[in-house]
């Protein structure tokens, strides 16, 4: 057989697999394109599905809601700290209110002392007056005496009454009345 011509040079043999893997090579970019192409096109479907679903009216309606929830909530935290400062002046008030119990209670327990001894005194005076001496002049100022410590205890007995209803308003609950304000907190007269 006769050598064959071709048009080509032969190629040594360390050339060739190159060459080889030059023409397998643009088969794979294409693969690889497509790919990127087909990945492309789906993140693209994906980024318009969740645009499509974040403005629906369902997903407003929810971010409506929750601002309104978040809203309520910070009226509600307010309202509870505005309770929860009236709670504490109101225990104050209530600290201060049984303090003055206790002081009417002690002024009353002292003008009831007070009235009594003024009691016995009248009694006293009236029993001398009805067995003193027989001048006139003595019977005068026992009557005088006598009226001035009438008096006296007609007031005290008075202003004791009016401790008493206090302590009782008091005790009651209500405040007490313009008419009757309450008397200083350590009344030592």
């Amino acid at each position: 057989m006769a050598p064959t011509f071709y048009c080509h040079p032969p190629v040594p043999m360390d050339e060739y697999p190159k060459k080889l893997g030059d023409r397998k090579l643009p088969g794979r970019v294409g693969i690889v394109g497509i790919l990127l192409g087909l990945l492309m096109v789906v993140l693209f479907v994906a980024v318009i599905v969740l645009a499509v679903k974040a403005n629906s009216p369902a997903c407003k309606d929810g971010l409506r809601a929750e601002q309104k929830c978040r809203n309520i909530t910070h009226l509600l935290e307010q309202e509870l700290t505005q309770a929860q400062d009236v709670l504490r002046v109101t225990e104050a008030q209530a600290a201060i209110c049984n303090q003055t119990v206790e002081t009417l209670k002690i002024s009353l327990e002292e003008e009831k002392a007070g009235g009594h001894k003024q009691q016995e005194l009248v009694q006293k005076l009236q029993g001398e007056k009805n067995t003193g001496p027989g001048t006139s002049k003595g019977v005068c100022r026992s009557r005088e005496r006598s009226k001035s410590l009438n008096q006296s205890l007609q007031e005290k007995s008075s202003e004791l009454e009016k401790k008493s209803a206090e302590l009782e308003q008091l005790r009651s609950g209500h405040p007490p009345t313009p008419g009757h304000p309450l008397p200083p907190s350590n009344p030592k007269t």
